[in-house]
């Protein structure tokens, strides 16, 4: 390697352009950064959220998330796109400066001394490793952002709407792409091709380029097509940078930060209303009423559609997009934002959030089952908005749906949502012996039964059939009895978060009356109600879902799966189960430790894993727009082949029968939670 191979400083470029062309970057620089002035006053226009802290985390999920792309490379074609534009924008930020300081740093001296090594480290073999580097970035670069046109203009997802700043964005990055190439070609046509063909060949592109460029010949011209090329390169490149706050763009700083600010707390739990009792409003029915944080999350979306195509809500033809809710929400406090930091009244001949730009329909429409958050690359929450303004709809307009009001007041007048049953919490117990904490029994478990599984006739089996192994398995444990009530899901997820904490605080004075210390629930619905949210009132506890209870029990050897089933299963994930608590393996290790049976995965599974329709207060709300959700999982069931679909849920457990008998699948398909599969296999082969 040639130890004198450098490149000549702003050749070709005089002083004063040199001079203009950092005075344009510098105003681009500070559009930047005043357009991000103007967009951290927008969120500040929200209330208080969660104090930060948690540093080492935050940075972790930064790393993971932000830069390591661990979302958005689940999807290979657009997230190998999105990696190559993103790591490659910033490997050429990086070699830019690289590139720049030498020059400056010569310029400079002409006027003051600068420190030698300032302009001689950008030589020898530096020099040429960092040409060859940055062409294959540069290269790379293109391909990205080819990749996204092609993606964007000729595949056309449904998911993405392309307006025009995406066509303008990606036209820009380009034109940078593509003059910078041009740039160095006409450089090395100029001055390195001929005296210093060794040096060129580190810059094959360039060195590509540069040879039919060199073919004109005519020395004037080749100057004059390099101060062409460079001044269109600066000119675009600041364009760039200047559209980066009137664009999408504006994620590149937005989405980053809205990851590190993510919230700590448990991904399944709601943020409480604080004092109740003082508050003057509850809920959201105006942007400023969100929190900081909220409104963060509307600048951060990228509109790239992945929660979209999640959505069973969407997916079932309802009108809820959780791209297009958040759309909507940014479209509301961009409009109204100025005239609030104004003290302006907001509202006038302004359309009403709740009403005109995010409808009741699409509000009702969510089933809270998190496949948007899990989707979404940069971690932006949908369902505490849309819960946020349920919240409003209920507590302050009195305005939801009539089975939903049906069944917050069977809650408020019989401790449970299940109109008409005429069954008692503990019906299900007959022949059972089930110690009851109430009649002075003493237990190292409690097994929170719930609503479901006490009342509702089918999932009473269910209960039957835990309750039974864990009394062969020796487990020490009672139940509630009548003095069990509904954990508060229900209401809090319909979005009556007042009858929520009373429920909460009543069934948390239980529990510690009674001294109770661990929890088991067959309801993810409870399991994520008590361990994630009774925390918000001081209510710690262990807690276990039946499913991680039954596969501790056989690992341990107090249960035997003796009995072979000869059938194929398939498991539906519950949301509240998966998604919400990431507790995915226990089941499915259960199901394969069943012998002779088989397990097959549904096209959508795990964190894919398709909602049933019963969460967020749906399991007694009428689906009356699109198509029931609980019949397009159950189809995907029937898809496999299976004999039985296995589930960990009872409100999972209702929905798939509904869903079968709708189909009229009966004869095909049945519909079992794992407690009532494994107590056939643990017992002698009969069913309870």
């Amino acid at each position: 390697m040639d130890p004198t191979a450098t490149r000549l400083a702003y050749w070709n470029i005089s002083p004063p352009e040199v001079w203009i062309g950092g005075a344009v970057f510098t105003v681009a620089f500070a559009l930047i950064f005043y357009g991000l002035y103007r967009r951290i006053r927008l969120w500040r226009l929200g209330k208080p959220a969660d104090p930060l802290g948690h540093w080492v985390w935050r940075g972790w999920s930064l790393i993971s998330y932000g830069f390591g792309h661990f979302r958005t490379i689940r999807e290979a074609y657009p997230g190998t796109m999105h990696l190559l534009i993103f790591w490659t924008t910033f490997a050429l930020f990086i070699a830019s400066l690289v590139a720049t300081v030498p020059e400056v740093a010569l310029l400079l001296s002409t006027v003051m001394t600068v420190p030698q090594i300032l302009v001689t480290y950008f030589s020898g073999a530096f020099y040429l490793w960092f040409s060859l580097l940055t062409d294959i970035i540069g290269v790379l670069f293109i391909v990205g952002v080819l990749m996204a046109i092609y993606r964007r203009y000729l595949i056309k997802p449904d998911r993405l709407d392309s307006l025009f700043d995406d066509g303008l964005a990606l036209a820009l990055m380009l034109f940078v792409g593509v003059t910078g190439f041009l740039t160095e070609a006409s450089r090395m046509a100029a001055n390195e091709i001929a005296p210093h063909p060794d040096w060129a060949a580190w810059s094959p592109v360039g060195y590509a380029l540069a040879r039919p460029i060199a073919g004109i010949g005519n020395e004037f011209l080749l100057l004059m097509v390099h101060k062409g090329a460079w001044w269109v390169h600066i000119l675009l490149t600041a364009s760039l940078f200047s559209y980066v706050v009137a664009s999408k763009l504006l994620h590149l700083f937005v989405s980053p930060a809205n990851i590190f600010l993510r919230p700590v707390s448990p991904k399944g739990a709601l943020k409480p209303i604080l004092d109740m009792e003082n508050a003057e409003s509850f809920g959201v029915a105006n942007i400023q009423e969100f929190n900081w944080k909220q409104l963060l999350d509307l600048d951060a979306c990228t509109r790239c559609g992945r929660c979209q195509d999640a959505c069973p809500a969407w997916a079932s033809g309802k009108p809820l997009s959780p791209k297009k809710l958040i759309q909507g929400l940014k479209s509301v406090l961009v409009e109204r934002g100025p005239a609030l930091l104004k003290r302006a009244d907001p509202l006038d001949n302004k359309k009403d959030m709740i009403k005109d730009v995010i409808t009741e329909d699409v509000i009702w429409s969510c089933t809270t089952c998190g496949a948007c958050h899990e989707q979404c690359p940069v971690l932006i929450g949908q369902i505490d908005k849309n819960v946020d303004m349920r919240r409003n709809l209920v507590l302050m307009e009195s305005r939801f749906p009539e089975a939903a009001m049906n069944a917050l007041r069977s809650i408020e007048a019989r401790g449970h949502p299940w109109r008409g049953t005429t069954a008692t919490r503990t019906d299900w117990t007959k022949g059972l012996d089930i110690k009851v904490f109430s009649e002075g029994a003493q237990a190292e478990v409690l097994y929170w039964v719930g609503c479901t599984g006490a009342l509702e006739d089918r999932n009473q089996k269910v209960a039957r059939a835990f309750a039974s192994l864990l009394k062969q398995a020796g487990v020490d444990f009672a139940i509630l009895g009548a003095e069990e009530t509904c954990c508060g899901d229900p209401p809090r997820r319909i979005g009556n978060e007042y009858l929520f904490q009373i429920l909460a605080q009543q069934n948390i004075e239980t529990f510690k009356r009674y001294g109770i210390k661990k929890i088991v629930t067959a309801c993810p619905h409870g399991y994520n109600a008590i361990k994630n949210e009774y925390p918000q009132f001081r209510g710690h506890f262990e807690v276990q879902h039946h499913s991680e209870f039954l596969w501790d029990l056989l690992r341990q050897g107090r249960l035997t799966l003796s009995h072979g089933l000869g059938a194929v299963l398939t498991y539906h994930d519950p949301c509240y189960l998966g998604r919400h608590n990431d507790v995915y393996d226990a089941p499915r290790q259960i199901l394969r430790a069943i012998p002779q049976a088989r397990l097959v995965e549904m096209g959508r599974s795990g964190r894919t894993s398709f909602c049933c329709g019963g969460g967020g207060g749906h399991a007694w709300m009428e689906e009356t727009l699109g198509r029931r959700i609980n019949e397009i999982r159950t189809e995907e069931a029937l898809d496999t082949g299976a004999a039985i679909v296995a589930t960990a849920c009872p409100l999972c457990l209702t929905m798939f029968e509904d869903g079968i008998k709708a189909k009229g699948a009966e004869e095909s398909i049945k519909a079992m939670d794992i407690a009532e599969l494994m107590q056939q296999c643990c017992g002698d082969g009969t069913w309870d």
